[in-house]
């Protein structure tokens, strides 16, 4: 697999541990980060994928012990990545972005790992309407802007009645800038798509048979299989199948255990 285009610095992370398991949480962040570096410095292919392997699993533990961040998740990625483990590279860095949307490593390494799907399977396009007009909802939370939304619309409210209530129309041009506050804001919570993540995953098994009904007997939508690394929608959930939606618009149902949701590991336990 080429790293041409691959950021492949793996960041210690400077953040307290939890204070319960925190000298085995770091151990085995040790163990993960000598795991990767050795998996570089590793000339046979056979067993520098083992050692990527190792690494993605050391770095699992570590998040699965409480600890997560977005460089600790491109770390996982990347050693997903290498392994030759596309959709757990894809998930991992699309959790990376869910934490922290603008993490660069995290941005650079999704867009290589997307160019290393077959032609055929359709990709989200980067960025969107919120990046285009919108780009200060990355700096508030959703509820912060929330919050300010509920703010504006009152402040709205307020000056209209004051301006029937005491007959100045001035008081209602005063309202246009809040209104015009609080649509943005309310566009921006309605788009965002962190907003959306409960219904975002990735396809993470390899060769994920679609199908155009929740039954394996139903014929497949696609010319071939689904692979690992495919962004998708969850649509409908009738276990054990999920209707999906590509990125393309296409939907078909596939087996649950071939996908895995965007959401951390700390909001998959809410």
């Amino acid at each position: 697999m080429s790293r041409s285009r691959l950021a492949t610095v793996l960041v210690t992370l400077a953040i307290g541990f939890p204070a319960h398991g925190a000298d085995d949480t770091q151990a085995l962040l040790e163990q993960a980060i000598d795991a990767y570096t050795l998996a570089l410095n590793t000339e046979a292919r056979d067993v520098r994928l083992e050692q990527f392997r190792t690494a993605e699993r050391l770095f699992t533990r570590v998040i699965d012990g409480g600890l997560e961040g977005p460089d600790l998740y491109t770390n996982l990625g990347n050693a997903a990545l290498q392994a030759e483990r596309l959709g757990g590279a894809v998930l991992a860095y699309r959790r990376a972005l869910r934490l922290d949307p603008d993490h660069a490593r995290a941005l650079q390494n999704l867009e290589h790992a997307r160019t290393l799907l077959p032609e055929w399977v359709p990709r989200p396009e980067s960025g969107g309407v919120l990046d285009s007009f919108f780009f200060w909802h990355r700096t508030l939370s959703w509820s912060e802007r929330s919050l300010a939304a509920a703010f504006c619309f009152a402040l709205v409210g307020l000056l209209v009645a004051a301006s029937i209530r005491l007959g100045q129309g001035t008081l209602r041009n005063f309202a246009f800038f809040p209104a015009v506050v609080w649509v943005a804001l309310v566009a921006s919570l309605v788009l965002d798509p962190t907003a959306r993540a409960t219904d975002q995953a990735v396809v993470t098994a390899d060769g994920v048979v679609a199908r155009v009904a929740d039954s394996s007997l139903a014929p497949s939508p696609f010319p071939e299989p689904l692979p690992g690394g495919v962004e998708v929608r969850i649509l409908e959930e009738r276990s054990p199948w999920v209707r999906i939606r590509l990125a393309n618009g296409r939907d078909a149902w596939v087996k649950e255990s071939g996908i895995s949701r965007v959401r951390t590991e700390a909001e998959l336990e809410i």
